[in-house]
């Protein structure tokens, strides 16, 4: 029995982290110091590295497309998508030219674009909300993006974004 269980770890392991020249399984990879998953990573024809950052919670996902160029890392966009209770929809997007990456500035226009879409849907309901109640929500919601998926209570549906970080 602890032959079988020593094989199946060993085999896990090994498809996870192969030995050199072995393909490794392609999987979507957690970065904690980011908090968030790193997917289709490539690298260009002249040497530039390419990735998709994929941040979410229970109600909205966040992709950053980053550049890695020389020594500078570049954010290429942000992405912000809702679930419609089947699957996820664009929502908001922005792309941008010879920004530097910085988490700051990511939180901060991940913040935007929510308050954004939250302020389009509730003029478009005809509702009144204080722009403070929407802002607080919209922070919320960001803040929830940025919890570390090794916490050990950490509650998403990680089912329903599971798809979509394959897609990537």
């Amino acid at each position: 029995m602890a032959t079988l269980t020593k094989a199946i770890n060993k085999s896990l392991f090994d498809s996870i982290l192969p030995t050199f020249g072995t393909p490794r399984v392609n999987i979507p990879t957690w970065d904690d110091s980011q908090k968030m998953f790193i997917c289709s990573q490539y690298e260009s024809a002249n040497g530039h590295r390419y990735y998709l950052g994929i941040r979410f919670c229970d109600r909205i996902v966040i992709v950053e497309k980053v550049g890695l160029y020389h020594s500078w890392t570049y954010i290429d966009s942000i992405e912000l998508y809702a679930f419609n209770g089947q699957k996820m929809e664009l929502i908001q997007k922005r792309d941008y030219d010879k920004v530097f990456r910085n988490e700051d500035f990511i939180r901060s226009e991940s913040e935007q674009m929510v308050k954004e879409y939250l302020t389009g849907v509730v003029k478009m309901q005809c509702t009144c909300v204080p722009v403070e109640q929407i802002g607080k929500q919209a922070e919320e919601l960001v803040s929830g993006c940025y919890k570390s998926f090794l916490d050990p209570d950490f509650n998403t549906r990680l089912t329903q974004i599971l798809p979509k970080l394959e897609q990537h």
